[in-house]
C-alpha cells in the first residue's frame, strides 16, 4: 500500500504528526523501531510497581489551557482523566544547608503571593518578570490565541521569529531585573525540566514551559501511560497503520530525487508521497546518502549541542505519610513554623528539587552524587489507577550526570552492573536522610544511566532531553531541502510534551497550510 505520508518514530511529536495529518484526510502510516509506541512515555511496571519515565507531570492542562486546548485538537481529552498536582505546595525547593525551602503554589496569583511573601524586596522586579514571560509566550507560534498564525511568521526564514530565540537568555533577564539570591534560584531551577543553563536558554524557551506550570499542575490518572494509550487509540479510529518493530534502515529516494519511501531492516519497504522524521536530527542524516544536503547543513546537525546527561533512580516504597521537612527546615533558620505554611502530609502529586550545597554550581554534573541537583518526582502515585488495591505508584529520582562515552562503563574496579547498584544505593540513602519519612522500606528497583539514555534516545552522548534550545544554536526547521522530507521533534520546537505536540502543527502547518491548522484550532477550541 502506498501511504501519502510515513512518519518515522512513535514518539508524541511523531503521533501527535500522525493524528493531524488524518484529521486532514491524508492515508498515514507511523514506524515505530521499538515494540511499542512511544517507550520513553509510557512508563513501566515491575513488581506490580508503576514508574514513571518520560513524562512526570505537565503544565497548561488547566481548562482552556495551552496543553488542554492541544489535547482536544487531538481528539484525545475524553480519553484521559486530568490529575491535579497539590494546589499549594506541587514543586518543593530545598537547599538544606541555608534552610531554603519554598514550594510552588498553582495559578501566577498565588505564586506571586508567595515570592512577594518571602522576598518583600524584589515586589516590582517579580511583577515585571511574570509580565515578561506572559508577553513573550503570547508571540509564540501555536501556543495562544492573539492573532492567526502567519506561515511567514514560522520557521528558520522569519527574522522576527528567530529574534525570540536568539536576542537574550534568561540570565540576561534576571540580571538586567537585578534578580539575585534564593528569588533567582527559585526562577532557574525549572531549567532542569528542559536541560539548558540559564545563561545558555532563550528567554522565549524558557517561558514557553515555565508559563504552563505557573499556570497549573498535572498528571494523568495512569500516567504516561495513559497519554500513549489516547493516543493509539485515536490513531485507530483514524485509520492509522501503527508497525512497531520496524527500524527504518534508508530512506529511498525517486529517481527525480524526491522521498519516495523506506526501507526497514527487517526487509519491509513502504512507499509514501511524503515523510516527517522525528528521529535525533544526527540519525536522520544517517538514513540518507552524503549528496542529499549540503556539506555546511549536515556540519550544521552534526554540531548541535545535547542537553546534559542524567542518572535515574527508580524507587519503590511502602506508603507512608507525615512528613517534618517543613518543620525541619524553618527550625534550621530558627524561626518557629507556622501550622498554615507547612507542607501537606502527603507525597503524592508533589516534587522535590534537592539543591547541592551553598557556592555550588545549581546544575553541575560533575559533583559527587550526594552532592548533586536531586530531583524527585512523586507522580507516579498521583497517577496510579486507584481502583486497583495492589498498584502503587513508584519515586523517580534524577540527577544531572556528564555525558556519555562509550567505553566508560566498566571502571577498574567496578562492573557496569555494580557501579548502577551502587549508584543507586547512595541517592537511596540520600533520599532518606532528606526525607526520612519514606524510611527503610524504600527499596531500589532499577538505575538507568548514560548508557541507557544513550540507546533509547539515540543520542550520542546519552542526553536526557536530546539536542538542546541555546541561543546562537540554530536547531532544524521543520522544511528539508530534499523534496516530500519534513522534521518533527522536540529539537524543532521546544523540549517537553508541549514542545513535541507544537512541533507537529508547525510541521503539519508547512504541509497543509498554517491557515487551516489555525482554522482546526479554533473550532475545537470553541473560538
Amino acid at each position: 500500500m502506498k501511504y501519502d505520508y510515513l512518519i518515522i518514530g512513535a514518539g508524541i511529536s511523531g503521533l501527535s504528526s500522525a493524528l493531524l495529518l488524518a484529521r486532514f484526510g491524508f492515508k498515514v502510516a507511523v514506524v515505530e523501531q521499538a515494540p511499542r509506541p512511544a517507550p520513553l512515555v509510557e512508563g513501566f511496571v515491575r513488581n506490580n510497581v508503576y514508574f514513571e519515565t518520560g513524562f512526570h507531570y505537565a503544565g497548561g492542562l488547566e481548562d482552556g489551557g495551552v496543553l488542554d486546548l492541544n489535547l482536544r485538537l487531538l481528539g484525545i481529552s475524553d480519553h484521559l482523566q486530568k490529575v491535579p498536582f497539590d494546589l499549594k505546595v506541587y514543586d518543593t525547593v530545598v537547599q538544606p544547608e541555608s534552610g531554603l525551602n519554598f514550594s510552588f503554589p498553582q495559578g501566577y496569583a498565588a505564586l506571586g503571593d508567595a515570592l512577594r511573601e518571602h522576598f518583600p524586596t524584589q515586589r516590582q522586579a517579580l511583577s515585571e518578570y511574570f509580565e515578561r514571560i506572559q508577553q513573550i509566550t503570547r508571540k509564540l507560534p501555536y501556543y495562544c490565541f492573539p492573532e492567526p498564525v502567519k506561515p511567514e511568521d514560522l520557521g528558520e526564514s522569519s527574522a522576527s521569529g528567530l529574534s525570540l530565540l536568539h536576542e537574550y537568555n534568561l540570565a540576561q533577564v534576571l540580571d538586567e531585573l537585578a534578580i539575585g539570591g534564593e528569588l533567582r534560584t527559585l526562577l532557574q531551577i525549572h531549567c532542569l525540566l528542559h536541560g539548558s543553563l540559564p545563561s545558555e536558554v532563550p528567554f522565549a524557551i524558557h517561558a514557553g514551559v515555565v508559563d504552563g506550570y505557573y499556570r497549573s499542575a498535572h498528571t494523568f490518572k495512569g500516567g504516561g501511560r495513559a497519554l500513549v494509550t489516547a493516543l493509539v487509540t485515536v490513531l485507530k479510529q483514524c485509520g492509522v497503520d501503527l508497525f512497531c518493530r520496524h527500524r527504518v534502515e534508508e530512506i529511498e529516494l525517486s529517481a527525480a530525487g524526491a522521498f519516495a519511501g523506506v526501507r526497514c531492516t527487517n526487509g519491509v519497504k513502504l512507499q509514501a508521497s511524503g515523510c516527517i522524521s522525528t528521529l535525533h536530527p544526527q540519525a536522520m542524516l544517517k538514513l540518507l546518502p552524503a549528496s542529499v544536503f549540503r556539506p555546511v547543513y549536515r556540519r550544521r546537525l552534526a554540531a548541535l549541542k545535547e542537553s546534559p546527561g542524567a542518572e535515574i533512580v527508580f524507587l519503590r516504597r511502602e506508603r507512608k505519610r507525615g512528613s517534618t521537612l517543613g518543620v525541619r527546615c524553618e527550625r534550621q533558620r530558627g524561626i518557629t513554623p507556622r501550622v498554615d505554611s507547612l507542607p501537606v502530609h502527603n507525597f503524592q502529586g508533589r516534587n522535590f528539587f534537592f539543591l547541592p550545597g551553598s557556592g555550588k554550581a545549581m546544575f553541575d554534573p560533575d559533583l559527587p552524587l550526594s552532592e548533586r541537583l536531586l530531583y524527585l518526582n512523586f507522580a507516579g502515585s498521583a497517577g496510579s489507577d486507584a481502583s486497583d488495591n495492589n498498584w502503587e505508584g513508584g519515586v523517580t529520582a534524577i540527577l544531572p550526570a556528564p555525558y556519555y562515552e562509550p567505553g566508560t562503563e566498566v571502571s577498574a574496579t567496578l562492573s557496569y552492573a555494580e557501579r548502577k547498584a551502587q549508584t543507586g544505593e547512595l541517592v537511596r540513602k540520600r533520599i532518606i536522610e532528606l526525607l526520612p519519612e519514606l524510611g527503610p522500606g524504600l527499596e531500589v528497583e532499577c538505575v538507568a544511566t548514560g548508557k541507557t539514555l544513550q540507546r533509547i534516545n539515540a543520542s550520542a552522548h546519552g542526553s536526557l532531553y536530546g539536542v538542546k534550545h541555546m541561543v546562537g544554536q540554530f536547531n532544524p526547521s521543520a522544511k528539508t531541502r530534499l523534496p516530500g522530507l519534513f522534521l518533527a521533534g522536540q529539537a524543532t520546537a521546544a523540549p517537553g510534551l508541549l514542545g513535541a505536540i507544537t512541533s507537529a502543527l508547525i510541521t503539519v502547518g508547512g504541509i497543509v497550510g498554517h491557515d487551516r491548522v489555525e482554522a482546526l484550532r479554533r473550532d475545537t477550541a470553541g473560538l
